[in-house]
């Protein structure tokens, strides 16, 4: 899953441990100990990463009966 940021920055949920609010800024702890920050609070960010999937999904081949996709 991923979640857009601001400009054209996005960010893979895989590669995330924690998302918390500091102050007047989300911080984006990633698994290798890095940080990235963004003004998008974290329900904002909820928000979008929803609203992205639901916008890739269009772009999905039609599920078959017998086939099983696993985004």
């Amino acid at each position: 899953m991923f979640i857009p940021l601001e400009g054209e920055n996005i960010i893979c949920l895989a590669n995330v441990t924690a998302i918390y609010r500091s102050e007047s800024q989300t911080v984006i702890l990633k698994r290798d100990g890095t940080t990235e920050t963004t003004s998008f609070t974290p329900p904002t960010l909820a928000k979008r990463q929803r609203a992205f999937a639901a916008e890739s999904a269009v772009f999905l081949p039609p599920k078959s009966k017998n086939q099983d996709v696993t985004i």
